[in-house]
């Protein structure tokens, strides 16, 4: 998965029990149990290859990579919500359906300042349908970019995991910045500030464009463009464009 080496290759299958935590609710376990066909976990990027990171913040000893194959993705938003929380460290999740489709399911954590042994979920990005047959460009984006190989910023665990979620988040709504597929050619990889900034300004205009959509004031909607206008020329900013 995502040109992960063979040395981090588990394989392992997991029975759906084991990710079904007290907090859910009956009818949220049964549609879990209905829903997700297995959950195998593909890879497990550990050692020190790539530093780990342990502080009281973070707890980024092992990346995760799941493959949950399930009828229809479009309750893979219901699952990966639910399986970010569970799963302690950094996870990537693939989400394949029985007619060749695919999507992927990537979280921000850190570690609960009241329970160190819970984790609380920062960011959270579910990318486009793509087909195992007929590739887009999104899967080219998504090989080309967030391949092992390709990731740039192998500082720590928690650098390399958060390049891979701000460049999918780059490619997921590139429809929303004309600068976004250049700034994946930039060195802001090197930066956890700048990626970060990124992923909430992005973020910040998904919430305008949908208040802009039920705008109907032409004052109230000027006021949104305003908005939309000046985090878009901060963007060109932190990527130099």
């Amino acid at each position: 998965m995502l040109g992960v080496p063979e040395r981090y290759k588990i394989g392992k299958n997991f029975d759906k029990k084991t990710f079904l935590s007290g907090e859910l609710t009956k009818q949220e376990k049964r549609k879990f149990k209905e829903e997700v066909k297995e959950i195998t976990l593909t890879h497990q990027i550990i050692g020190e290859e790539i530093p780990s990171l342990i502080n009281s913040d973070y707890n980024y000893q092992a990346i995760l990579f799941f493959d949950i194959k399930v009828d229809d993705l479009k309750y893979s938003s219901f699952i990966g919500e639910i399986l970010q929380k569970i799963v302690k460290p950094p996870a990537v999740l693939r989400f394949l359906d029985n007619k060749g489709n695919y999507l992927y399911c990537f979280a921000s954590k850190r570690l609960n300042k009241i329970d160190s042994q819970q984790v609380v979920v920062d960011d959270i990005i579910f990318t486009q349908k793509s087909s195992s047959f007929f590739p887009d460009e999104n899967v080219k984006l998504l090989k080309q970019h967030l391949a092992f190989s390709k990731i740039l910023n192998t500082t720590n665990k928690l650098t390399f995991y958060t390049e891979i979620i701000t460049k999918a988040y780059l490619i997921t709504y590139k429809h929303l910045w004309a600068g976004a597929l250049k700034a994946l050619e930039t060195r802001i990889f090197y930066d956890i500030e700048k990626m970060n900034e990124i992923r909430m300004l992005l973020k910040k205009i998904i919430n305008l464009q949908n208040q802009l959509n039920k705008a109907v004031i032409l004052a109230e909607k000027a006021s949104l463009n305003s908005e939309i206008k000046n985090i878009l020329l901060r963007l060109n900013e932190i990527a130099a464009i």
